[in-house]
């Protein structure tokens, strides 16, 4: 039984270090390492697992609904690839899994993958703090000497795009990393902390998504707000996104009707095509309220327009806001349900015995997720969802016995 924990406690670790090899290019690889760990673990926590569901019965109830209808609704999606529905039913799952092994694992455990956690995200931290500093060096000799960049500006623009992605998910696991190493409370630790911590700043003040700079500053904002209320921050957080996702279309509607021409025609062009989607989404909800164009409708659709001396496409991939893009494609039957299981899990956080170092690291990691979703990716991102569950994960090994 020994010899066998130790097999696993080696495959966690490895498995770890190749999200970490992952995140350091480009973020994609996560939905197959981080779906790898619920994959290889469930039968180790499949009876806990399955005892904490059933404590639960309400949120995984609501979270079973909200996802099959939104699969459901590829039956009448203008998108013919039925692929997104295939990952959302089979990999939720599997990271939510994996999220969930870091609570069943002993405090000897977790010390251990808490220690290669630290390794790996100084050492991709360094990364992105060097590429930060040379504006994609290494990023933009790989593109283009490896990929299909044919010229250097190209081959910089590429690597940033990569880059920010991968950034995005280095943040989830940063916050939760120096929380556990401020924790250990030595100059040398508390000072990698920091260092960390600053690596994140640059990380998201680079690569030119602005998005990242938000999110990263208002994870901050909630690790605060955890620090002094507890275990009540998480809880409104929730409460507000799922208010935000029920009501998307008002507030954006609202939100959009009381900017004026002139401060449009000041934000720069990326923030300026944001309100040209959002204006154009919410014209798309309007012919479908209840139920949406379906799942992934967006890619089916465009709408080409001249902007500023350009042609911009104002459906693009996603609406850039979760919101928005629920409704777009599920309508208001996947808006209510994905509020009621945000509702559900504010709950479920209430009653959860979880000390404060969690509360604030999982206040954090919600936080970045949130305005990365509601303002930089698609919301159904099958890797953002391995980033979201790897944070969690890295959140639930502080294992300090301070309780709110």
């Amino acid at each position: 039984m020994k010899h066998s924990w130790r097999v696993s406690s080696v495959t966690l670790a490895a498995l770890l270090t190749l999200s970490a090899l992952f995140i350091a290019a480009g973020g994609l690889g996560l939905a197959s390492s981080v779906g790898l760990i619920g994959l290889i673990f469930t039968p180790v926590v499949f009876v806990s697992g399955w005892r904490a569901f059933k404590s639960a019965p309400t949120l995984v109830f609501l979270a079973i609904l909200s996802v099959g209808w939104i699969c459901l609704t590829h039956a009448w999606s203008p998108y013919e690839k039925a692929d997104q529905a295939y990952k959302l039913a089979l990999l939720t799952p599997l990271f939510v899994i994996a999220a969930y092994i870091a609570c069943r694992l002993t405090d000897e455990e977790a010390n251990r993958q808490t220690t290669v956690l630290t390794i790996i995200t100084v050492l991709v931290g360094g990364y992105f703090l060097i590429e930060a500093l040379t504006g994609a060096l290494i990023g933009g000799w790989i593109e283009l000497n490896l990929e299909e960049s044919t010229y250097p500006a190209e081959a910089i623009r590429n690597a940033k795009v990569t880059l920010s992605r991968g950034a995005t998910a280095f943040l989830m696991i940063a916050g939760p990393v120096a929380m556990s190493l401020w924790r250990r409370e030595t100059p040398l630790n508390r000072s990698m902390a920091v260092t960390l911590i600053v690596m994140a700043a640059f990380a998201s003040a680079s690569f030119d998504v602005e998005a990242n700079i938000l999110a990263f500053g208002f994870g901050l904002i909630m690790a605060a707000a955890a620090y002094w209320g507890a275990q009540l921050a998480p809880q409104i957080l929730l409460v507000g996104a799922g208010i935000w996702v029920l009501g998307a279309p008002l507030f954006m509607g609202m939100g959009l009707a009381l900017i004026p021409d002139s401060l449009e025609d000041r934000l720069p062009l990326s923030w300026a095509w944001r309100l040209e989607i959002w204006q154009a989404v919410l014209s798309e909800i309007r012919q479908a309220p209840l139920i949406g164009h379906g799942l992934d409708s967006m890619r089916a659709i465009s709408d080409p327009a001249p902007y500023r001396d350009i042609i911009i496409d104002r459906l693009p991939l996603h609406a850039h806001n979760a919101g928005l893009h629920i409704w777009m494609d599920a309508g208001a039957i996947g808006a209510i349900l994905c509020a009621a299981t945000l509702f559900a899990a504010a709950a479920g956080i209430g009653r959860a015995r979880l000390n404060r170092d969690q509360i604030i690291s999982l206040s954090y990691v919600g936080g970045l997720w949130l305005v990365s979703v509601m303002l930089g990716y698609g919301v159904y991102q099958e890797w953002h969802h391995a980033a979201l569950a790897l944070g969690v994960f890295t959140a639930f090994l502080n294992r300090t016995d301070t309780r709110p």
